[in-house]
This record gives C-alpha cells, structure tokens and sequence, in this order.
C-alpha cells in the first residue's frame, strides 16, 4: 500500500501546487479545475483501505481548450490488495463555433488487476455542445485513432488497433453550488470495447470544498480466462474547486 499512497500524495501535491500558482497569478489566464482526495478504512469482523485521488485541471484560452487529468484507486482487504488503478489524460479543444469543436485526446490507464492491464489511446474527433443553459449542459463526441491494449491474461498478450471512439458528457446545475454530472466513454475495436461510465453528484460543504460521491463503471468486451469484464468503484471524496470549471 506504500507505493499507492506515494503515488496518491505526488499525484495531489503536484495539482495543488498548480492551484496555488494559478491562484497567485492573473486569474484571466483561464485556470480552472478541481482535487479530490478519499480514504475509508474499516475493521472488525474485516479490515479494508481505499484511498484514491484525482485532479482535472483546465485552461481555457477561448478558442483553444486544455483539460489535463490523473486519478489514482488503492484497495486492500484483508491485508492483500485488490484494487489498483492508474489513468492519466490530455486533450485540447479547437472551438470553430461556439457550439462546434475538433479535439486531440491522449489517455492512458494501468489497473494491475482489471481484466486490461494495460492501455493507451490517441484519437482526434468533432464535438458539438447540443445544450448550454444555465442549468442544464450537454456535449457529444465522435471521433476515432489508435490504440495499443496488454491483457493480464494470457500474460504479455497485447493488441495495437484502430478504433473509433465516442463521448458523452451530461451536467445539471441543481442549485447554485450543486451539481450532477455523467460521463460516458466508448472505444471500439476488433479487439476489444470499452465502456467507461462515470455518475457524479457535487454538493457544496463549504466555500470552494465540496462532498463528491461518484460511481464508476468499467466493461471491456474482451478479457482473459477468469478475469471479469465489469468492474465498479463508489468513492466519497473531499474536493477543492477553483476557477470557473
């Protein structure tokens, strides 16, 4: 669990500092973004640890739009652990209108015990904002690239492909500090699809911290003998939002 929690404190202390910069200097550069950190531990009749953290950072510079993001999960049960999860992503936006865009993604995920062990992804798309009121935001994506997928099973069995690739990205504004926002993500190939689903509900604890309870669903089409095609995850998170994101 060391090297989870090594891993989860570099992880946050890099994005605070990007927090502590950006709030030093000329907000009008377009930083915005949000951490997140979590930890339960249960004893008893069973002992269990999960930590995990997140940053999502974004710098908006009208016409073009950098989301930088990295999450980090470590489960122990029992004293073996049986979760643990790295992703990283980058992507930048182009708007053409205000409601058209052309984008660039870079992703990256390691799960030492999910049914891909690991993956990489590089694809380019459109996207179109179909709704952008105060309350209530929709964005869709299509787009397509490559990918290069190893399985934990057989051991060292690995795919490189191309893929197409869709996004969704849903938000409702209940009330002026809280929010609900759904995510979905799709790759598609001969090989493998995957399936990221992510449910998140934001409600205001006090000035810029928020109590983030999210579920996140993860289905691979394809998977090694024994190894299951669907993993969940329910986090409760603290989380510090700045700028306008």
């Amino acid at each position: 669990m060391a090297s989870g929690r090594f891993v989860v404190a570099c992880l946050m202390a890099s994005a605070m500092g990007v927090a502590s910069a950006q709030e030093a200097s000329d907000t009008a550069q377009g930083w915005s973004g949000d951490l997140a950190a979590g930890f339960v531990a249960s004893s008893g009749n069973s002992e269990s640890r999960s930590a995990n953290a997140s940053a999502a950072l974004k710098w908006d510079t009208t016409d073009w739009v950098h989301h930088l993001s990295g999450k980090a999960l470590n489960t122990t049960d029992e004293g073996d652990r049986t979760v643990e999860r790295y992703t990283a992503g980058y992507k930048l936006d182009f708007n053409f209108t205000k409601a058209d865009f052309a984008f660039v993604a870079l992703s990256f995920e390691k799960d030492l015990f999910g049914g891909v062990r690991e993956r990489t992804s590089e694809t380019v798309g459109y996207g179109r904002r179909l709704i952008d009121t105060e309350r209530h935001a929709l964005n869709v994506e299509l787009g397509g690239g490559l990918r290069q997928i190893e399985f934990q099973e057989p051991e060292g069995a690995q795919e490189s492909e191309g893929i197409g690739r869709f996004g969704l990205d849903y938000e409702w504004q209940i009330a002026d500090a809280n929010k609900l926002r759904q995510q979905i993500n799709v790759e598609t190939g001969s090989a493998n699809t995957s399936t990221e689903s992510i449910t998140e509900l934001r409600l205001s604890v006090v000035g810029n911290l928020f109590a983030v309870l999210s579920y996140t669903v993860l289905n691979n089409s394809d998977v090694g003998p024994g190894d299951d095609k669907t993993d969940t995850y329910t986090a409760l998170n603290l989380s510090y939002s700045f700028g306008s994101s």
